[in-house]
């Protein structure tokens, strides 16, 4: 009777919860724009402990290994390893910070003055381009006047366009544009301080960093079995590894690309080198379609000034995706991810699509999970069945091996 008393009792709690996931599924659907409104709301609030965070991910590995070689250093001149330990640990969180203000200073010294004299001269040279444009624009409604009389439509356009928002949007707005400003320099000041709470708790999570992996730790084996959590904290392990060896590799690798391009660009005489290096090195960040971001604009700003030189760019960056892609990348990240090259691109573009930029950066260590996940779920079911794991033996109808060698 206790036996057939908790199977019902487990029953109609499974039945409730299941009613419980389509209502909250149902109220999801349909009131998606409000869900997501919300999930914005909640995420904007958070934002400065999720950037601090992200900060102090960033920043661990450095911090760790900073804080073995201190604690190595002064174990030779001290014997309390509890106060070696706690010196160690601040000095190493100090370094770590002083580091990365070296970098953003080193940044802003040396590379910030160049890249305003390149925004410069691109405003200068913007009526030149203009003529030129207009030149081509000639040419083409001379040669062809089909193509020509669209083109003096399309302008037509656009001209009363731009008069209708200099009559309509300026001056008869002008209270919007002037809340919109408002709004924006609110925004400004918002971010500003957001930053700076980014920073004081990255400096609590990575001080507190080892407490807090040790509290999650005892959280997994509270909720679970011990081999739910073993195999929990397992996944978590892979996707660490995942995420912090591929993002933190990533900047490392684009950093030193940025620098190879620099160098590059400069001996070649290609105009805005430095500019076009910094972009080249950001997009490089971004898998797969990162160097084709990267070139596009610097192709359009070499083109106005010589065609030849664009491509003698088009050809650098080709040959500097293809150094970076088989020789310095694999040395950097080692397999840190480890999926193939097909669903590296499914990731980009999925993970892309639903987040931006930010996706396209994260969607491949994160599908690496993903997979890692179903792939040992596959390896358990088929175990279980005692077929064989190995995908080898699936290539041929019929050669399914099971653990008993039988087929």
């Amino acid at each position: 009777m206790k036996i057939e008393l908790k199977r019902y009792l487990a029953l109609g709690i499974t039945l409730v919860c299941v009613a419980m996931i389509g209502i909250i599924i149902y109220f999801s659907i349909g009131k998606f724009g409000v869900l997501l409104n919300n999930i914005k709301w909640i995420i904007g609030i958070i934002s400065p402990f999720l950037y601090g965070g992200i900060l102090a991910y960033v920043l661990s590995p450095l911090c760790n290994f900073l804080e073995g070689k201190i604690y190595s250093r002064l174990s030779n001149y001290m014997s309390s390893q509890k106060t070696i330990k706690k010196i160690s640990e601040k000095a190493a969180i100090v370094l770590s910070y002083v580091f990365l203000c070296f970098i953003i200073y080193v940044f802003l010294k040396l590379v910030m003055p160049q890249v305003i004299e390149s925004l410069k001269s691109i405003i200068t040279v913007i009526p030149e381009w203009i003529n030129k444009l207009y030149g081509l624009y000639e040419n083409l409604a001379k040669t062809n006047p089909d193509l020509g009389a669209y083109l003096n439509d399309y302008a037509a356009k656009l001209y009363d366009r731009a008069n209708s928002f200099l009559e309509k949007g300026v001056f008869d707005n002008a209270k919007v544009i002037l809340s919109e400003f408002s709004v924006r320099v609110v925004y400004l000041s918002n971010g500003i301080l957001n930053f700076v709470v980014a920073i004081i708790v990255s400096v609590y999570v990575l001080n507190s960093r080892k407490t807090f992996k040790a509290q999650f730790k005892k959280l997994i084996y509270a909720l679970f079995k011990k081999e739910i959590a073993e195999a929990v904290i397992s996944e978590l392990r892979f996707a660490d590894v995942s995420f912090g060896g591929f993002i933190i590799g990533k900047i490392i690798d684009s950093f030193i690309i940025g620098i190879i391009a620099a160098v590059c660009l400069n001996v070649l005489r290609m105009p805005y080198a430095i500019l076009l290096a910094i972009i080249i090195g950001f997009t490089n960040i971004i898998p797969f379609f990162g160097p084709i971001i990267g070139a596009v604009p610097g192709v359009i700003l070499i083109l106005f000034i010589d065609p030849l030189k664009a491509l003698y760019f088009v050809i650098f960056v080709f040959i500097l995706q293809q150094f970076d892609g088989n020789i310095l990348g694999p040395k950097i990240l080692g397999d840190k991810v480890g999926i193939p090259s097909f669903w590296v691109l499914f990731s980009i573009i999925v993970f892309g699509s639903l987040w931006g930029v930010f996706g396209m950066i994260v969607g491949v260590p994160l599908f690496a999970v993903i997979i890692d996940v179903v792939t040992k779920f596959i390896n358990r079911m088929l175990k279980k069945r005692g077929l064989s794991c190995d995908t080898n033996d699936y290539y041929t109808k019929n050669n399914i091996t099971y653990k008993d060698g039988g087929k």
